[in-house]
């Protein structure tokens, strides 16, 4: 995901718009919105964020965790 929020980033510095790069990496209009204001809130040059590792810029974007979910019981179903 984070090679994701790194291209987000390279993306909106290109001057991208919300739509199309929810289109591009097949995430919704809302998640780009959100990564974008995470990236303007963080108070950190563009420069600053992509020189950051994956888990130095994970925690400034308050993404530490990873979901990993359990798939329901239904998921199970359909993938057998």
């Amino acid at each position: 995901m984070v090679t994701k929020l790194k291209n987000i980033l390279r993306c909106y510095q290109s001057g991208m718009g919300l739509k199309e790069m929810a289109a591009v990496f097949h995430i919704s209009r809302n998640s780009t919105r959100k990564y974008v204001r995470l990236f303007q809130s963080s108070g950190k040059s563009m420069e600053e964020l992509l020189a950051m590792t994956e888990e130095q810029l994970r925690q400034e974007l308050g993404q530490e965790k990873v979901r990993h979910g359990k798939p329901s019981e239904r998921e199970t179903e359909l993938e057998a």
